[in-house]
Parts: structure tokens; sequence; C-alpha cells
């Protein structure tokens, strides 16, 4: 049989965030690296004159939670900075912006997106991808046209390479937004675990621990490479509307 008194932890299959206005989940997160607990606590001694302990008071606990996610989540980063996850769509497209470097082809470029306004440059580009010089758009053989996504060269150009700043719209986007006016809201977090036996590595059995009321941190870095990962972290929070005052519970089942 399972005994729950000792166990070996496998890993932590996932964490979730459960709206507390709504009860409807958030967001799920799997592939977390670095999973922590951290269980706080503040007191106050008491001394005599001669500075001996007489007691120490307990005044305050606290209960944290670390991890980091393998792979960048945009619902977790939403979460982190307390807005939503805007998903584009035909109705409610989302705006973006970007500076291209196109390849130039029989005297044209295409962009990939097509810009919400026309720019009024393009920009002739060096072999090592650095800006040379500036063409304008307009009419005449002298300056660059263009229509819809492709850019028409002047008359002439022995570039290979441009390179054009635009803001477009798109349907098939995700965008997250960070305000200085929006802040992260408290939620309900679990933190699914897989244990096993310590006799039998082959029993393993699920637990979990339940933040009733917590808000996660809004301060966090991210590493933008390969082998970067998305850090998070939450505390629980003492939920002054319940009868019960728990911070959390680790739970398994036998």
């Amino acid at each position: 049989m399972f005994s729950a008194n000792t166990f070996v932890i496998d890993k932590v299959r996932r964490v979730t965030q459960v709206n507390l206005e709504t009860g409807i989940v958030d967001w799920t997160l799997t592939s977390i690296e670095s999973p922590s607990i951290e269980f706080t606590g503040e007191s106050t001694d008491k001394t005599d004159a001669q500075g001996v302990l007489i007691a120490r008071f307990d005044t305050a606990k606290g209960v944290n939670f670390s991890g980091e996610g393998s792979l960048l989540s945009m619902p977790l980063m939403a979460a982190q900075l307390g807005t939503e996850v805007q998903t584009g769509s035909s109705t409610a497209k989302v705006t973006g912006k970007t500076f291209e470097i196109l390849k130039v082809e029989g005297g044209k470029a295409t962009m990939t997106h097509k810009p919400k306004v026309a720019p009024t440059v393009v920009y002739k580009i060096t072999s090592d991808k650095n800006i040379e010089s500036t063409i304008e758009v307009g009419s005449g053989t002298d300056k660059a046209s263009i229509a819809d996504t492709v850019i028409t060269l002047p008359t002439g150009f022995a570039g290979t390479q441009i390179g054009v700043l635009y803001e477009y719209e798109a349907e098939d986007a995700l965008k997250v937004t960070d305000g200085s006016e929006n802040h992260a809201e408290a939620a309900e977090y679990i933190v699914d675990i897989l244990a096993c036996d310590v006799c039998n590595a082959s029993v393993k059995r699920a637990g979990s621990i339940v933040f009733p009321k917590a808000k996660i941190d809004n301060n966090f870095s991210i590493d933008l490479t390969t082998e970067g990962t998305h850090p998070f972290s939450f505390s629980a929070l003492k939920d002054y509307c319940s009868d019960d005052e728990e911070l959390c519970y680790v739970l398994f089942n036998k």
C-alpha cells in the first residue's frame, strides 16, 4: 500500500489558476522546472534585562510557491501583468508593428503584412544588414511605390535588400499588453504533484497543493534565448471573508 507519510516526489505535473469570481479556469501550465514551496514565519522575541531569551511569540505565517515554465506562456504572462490575452479574429484584429528586412527580386519586395498606413520611406540595406540610405515613397521614377503588400523600387535600384517599418493588423495572432494601471488579481491556485512509494517506484499516486487565495508576483524576468524559462511565483493570502484561515493545504491520495 502506498504510504502517504513518506514518499518520493516524481514531478510537479501542472499549475492551474482559477478565477475567484467566476470559478472558471484562467490557465493551466505544464512542463514546470525547479518547483519549490516555502513556508515562512515571523516572530517577536521577549528577553530579560540581560538579553536572555524568555519567550518567542509567532506573529505571522506565509506560504510562497515558485517555479519556471520550460516554455514561454502567454496566459501566464497576462496573469502576471494583470491583463488578458488578446486573440485576433476577422472581427477583432490585433495591431502590431514591425521593421522587416525584405529580399528584392525583379525590383520588387513583398511585406509579410498589409500596412495600416503606407510607409513614407523604405531603407536600402547593406549585405551586413545595416541601413545604407532612405528611399522616399511616392510618385516618380526616383521614388518607391507601395500597392497592398508589394513595394516597387525606383528604376535603377541596385540593392538586394530593403527595410521597411510599418504598423499592421492581424487576425491570426495573440497579444499581451503591459499597462501601467494593470495589476495582477488574486486567484486560486492548484499545484498537481505526482509521487511514488519509497519502496516501489512503480506505485504512483497523485497529490496536490491548493492555495484557496493567492497573489501572483508581477516581478519577473524572462531570458529570451532557447535555454530561457518563464519564471513565476505566488504567495498565499488570508481570506478574511472565510470561516477557515487556511493559507494552503497539501493532499495525497492513498
